[in-house]
């Protein structure tokens, strides 16, 4: 009989479980996003809105995260920890760039050395090229290619940004906007616990996707037979791998502040909307004109 990783094999139905329970919540088979950004109110008294069906929940994990980030940010130094402190200034949503897609590059993918690079190298250049070939855009995957393969190498790992002074700039792309840009829609808001905002498409996109590479490589890894200590470590691993790698997925998110819940939402989804948007006007420009 094959020795099973009992965490890992609770888990996949409790993954599933949640997966399903989102997709039968009303609206997510069918909403759409406009491409305009959204109107919503962002003072700290503004009701939430309709259709925020999450609102208790979100309210209780965006706490949560607060607090979280926040403290890390105080241990660590971090300029962020300022962000993350309730009733500080919260940054806008990013603004648009001069892309293709009119998108601007988030400072997390600016080009700087540190670990945040090596992250963004590893989780975001490989994601990238996938979900751009799973669309058809060879552009865009053969830039996110040829970015990996510099900074793996000259760049060590990514460390050090060679390929935007190489004038290869970064490109993110993710599952999620591969989705949209299939006509797939966004289906409504949610808070992930540690990672952050997400719509119901972006966050089952992200979770299934992170979970099944992180499950495949702790299988292989870690085989049978191993001691209790060993299979804590192993999920212990697998669990931080798998929140920093869900939260690079949409670095624009990670640079949100977490001090006012409803500014925070506006932020997310006037800078996922128009994203979603940018992807869709490429895919109307590059489909063949019907004769």
């Amino acid at each position: 009989m094959v020795a099973c990783d009992p965490p890992l094999m609770f888990r996949l139905p409790v993954c599933l479980l949640a997966t399903l329970l989102l997709l039968c919540i009303p609206g997510v088979a069918t909403a759409t996003e406009p491409a305009a950004a959204p109107t919503v109110a962002v003072s700290a008294g503004t009701e939430p809105s309709s259709d925020d069906l999450l609102n208790g929940y979100n309210h209780l994990i965006f706490a949560l995260n607060r607090t979280v980030y926040w403290l890390l940010g105080s241990v660590l130094g971090s300029d962020k920890a300022a962000a993350n402190a309730p009733d500080s200034p919260s940054p806008g949503a990013p603004a648009r760039g001069a892309h293709a897609r009119g998108e601007e590059v988030p400072p997390s993918l600016s080009p700087a050395a540190g670990p945040g690079r090596v992250i963004s190298n590893l989780v975001n250049e490989p994601l990238t090229a996938l979900s751009s070939l799973a669309v058809g855009d060879m552009s865009t995957a053969w830039n996110a290619v040829q970015r990996f393969g510099i900074n793996s190498t000259v760049g060590v790992l990514g460390w050090w940004d060679e390929a935007s002074t190489m004038g290869y700039e970064p490109e993110p792309a993710d599952i999620g906007l591969s989705l949209c840009r299939m006509g797939v829609g966004e289906g409504g808001y949610v808070m992930l616990a540690f990672v952050g905002p997400r719509t119901y498409r972006d966050g089952v996109a992200d979770i299934v996707l992170v979970n099944a590479l992180m499950w495949t490589a702790t299988a292989a890894i870690f085989t049978g037979g191993m001691s209790l200590q060993t299979i804590i470590i192993a999920e212990t691993i697998e669990l931080t791998a798998d929140i920093v790698a869900t939260r690079q997925i949409d670095p624009r998110a990670k640079e949100l502040g977490y001090n006012n819940y409803e500014k925070q939402r506006a932020d997310y989804l006037t800078q996922r909307r128009a994203r979603c948007a940018g992807h869709r006007r490429v895919a109307v420009a590059e489909t063949p004109t019907a004769r």
